[in-house]
């Protein structure tokens, strides 16, 4: 009966190491970066000149930015949508003839065009 329980233990406890391992990769988020490479002379040198360009390649994009005098206008709107911005269907004034409701199965087929052609 023992033997059980210390097989079942250490299971448990190899199955919570591996799962600890695993989470432990998921910590970085956004863009990933190519870690540099370990062996070859040739290898790290053309690591090391795509790393330059990519610096030259920002700091010339930077500067073009700037160059330019961009306008608030011009920003792009990037913003998180505030609760303005998203509205419940029901809340919008187009007739669902017009728009049917997202997810909402058609009975009638296809939307027709209520609008005659002009």
């Amino acid at each position: 009966m023992s033997r059980w329980t210390t097989v079942g233990r250490l299971a448990v406890l190899a199955f919570m190491g591996a799962s600890a391992l695993a989470m432990a990769g998921c910590g970085k988020r956004g863009l990933l970066e190519t870690p540099p490479p370990m062996f070859g002379d040739r290898a790290k040198a053309k690591y090391e000149a795509d790393q330059e360009q990519k610096m030259q390649d920002a700091a010339d994009a930077r500067a073009r930015k700037a160059k330019a005098g961009t306008a608030a206008a011009d920003q792009p709107d990037n913003a998180p949508l505030t609760t303005r911005d998203i509205k419940a269907p029901e809340q919008k004034s187009i007739p669902a003839s017009r728009q049917p409701i997202d997810g909402a199965p058609n009975p009638l087929g296809p939307s027709i065009n209520p609008n005659p052609p002009g």
